[in-house]
């Protein structure tokens, strides 16, 4: 009598049960015939194009791949509807005036900060009033926008763009443009009027007049009152240019020297006066100074009336034959050792090297 055969693993493996699998798998052997068929039609070698549908598609991992190319373009043809239903509602329509600047300048107090934050909100929606209608799924909107904000002459980076989309039914797509707004380095005073320039010699839209009650209103009005500089001859370009002038420079120059030494916390500079300064360079390149060429630095005249310091040549404009800037700061810390009467009336030249 012969003995029962053993039971292996696949005899006892259970066998699925008829169900939504047994369906899917159906429909796909269906659209895979299909296929072959097709292929068989068009293609010259019809039987062995057929043959080999047929063999790919007794794989189960051919059959997986095939599911899950199938669900995938399924999925990105209901996305795609989807994406086309949102663009068309009005919550997701984007209006220029729905767009918020976190642009707050941080060296204005309030008066002037909101000032200034309306101005470049003002510019920006008269810039996109001109553009075509959009909404917030728009790819190259912030590319758009960027371009149009750094067109600003407030506008020294736009650090990024951030879209807000509705949270509700009744909400609404804005935008969230986050800058660095320039900040005001000098007061350059010209024949006619007062023009303000930031650390790189841009020209900011910001002109005040030459009145002493109109710099004091303004200087009220920043967080650190800035050095008024007199002496430049050459003209001012309008607002968001670059002032290219050896005056502008050396002011500038001098500016920053001042800023890092915090020569005002124990000496207020009240003004810096550019005698002589060339306004260009020669065709080489070369800056020549006259004889008497110099700036000079005016104290607060009210705590030290009279008094001048002869700086000479700004750090731009260096020069081997008079001390350095270090050596001219080192002299003014040793004149601030002695009473501050010794100050009044006095004429410093900083010029000469000390022993």
């Amino acid at each position: 009598m012969p003995k029962p055969r053993k039971q292996t693993r696949a005899a006892t493996r259970s066998r699925p049960k008829a169900g939504s699998g047994r369906v899917l798998r159906a429909a796909l052997g269906i659209l895979a015939a299909m296929l072959g068929w097709l292929v068989a039609l068009l293609t010259p070698i019809k039987g062995w194009a057929a043959i080999g549908l047929a063999a790919l598609w007794r794989s189960r991992n051919s059959r997986r791949l095939a599911g899950l190319c199938a669900g995938a373009a399924l999925s990105a043809a209901l996305a795609w509807v989807m994406l086309g239903n949102l663009r068309a509602e009005n919550r997701f329509q984007l209006d220029p005036g729905r767009i918020e600047l976190s642009a707050t300048p941080s060296w204005a107090r309030p008066e002037l900060g909101q000032r200034v934050k309306a101005e470049i909100e003002t510019d920006l929606r008269a810039e996109l009033a001109q553009l075509p209608a959009t909404d917030a799924f728009d790819a190259s909107l912030p590319e758009t926008l960027a371009l149009a904000l750094q067109a600003s002459p407030w506008v020294q980076q736009v650090v990024r763009i951030e879209r807000r989309f509705p949270e509700g039914p009744e909400g609404a797509s804005r935008l969230h443009p986050v800058l660095e707004i320039r900040q005001p380095a000098l007061l350059v005073a010209t024949s006619d009027r007062t023009v303000v320039v930031d650390g790189q010699g841009y020209v900011l839209p910001l002109t005040l007049s030459n009145l002493d009650s109109d710099l004091a209103a303004f200087q009220a009005q920043v967080l650190v009152p800035l050095h008024l500089v007199k002496g430049v001859t050459t003209a001012a370009p309008k607002a968001g240019k670059i002032w290219v002038s050896e005056q502008v420079s050396a002011a500038l120059s001098m500016e920053l020297i001042l800023r890092k030494s915090e020569l005002d916390r124990s000496l207020p500079i009240d003004a810096i006066e550019l005698i002589g300064v060339p306004e260009h360079p020669d065709a080489r390149g070369r800056v020549y100074y006259p004889s008497d060429g110099c700036v000079m630095l005016w104290p607060d005249q009210k705590r030290y009336p009279g008094a001048r310091l002869i700086w000479g040549r700004p750090p731009v404009h260096a020069s081997t034959l008079e001390a350095s800037p270090n050596e001219k700061l080192a002299e003014l810390k040793r004149r601030m050792d002695q009473p501050p009467e010794a100050l009044v009336g006095a004429r410093v030249d900083l010029r000469r090297r000390t022993s």
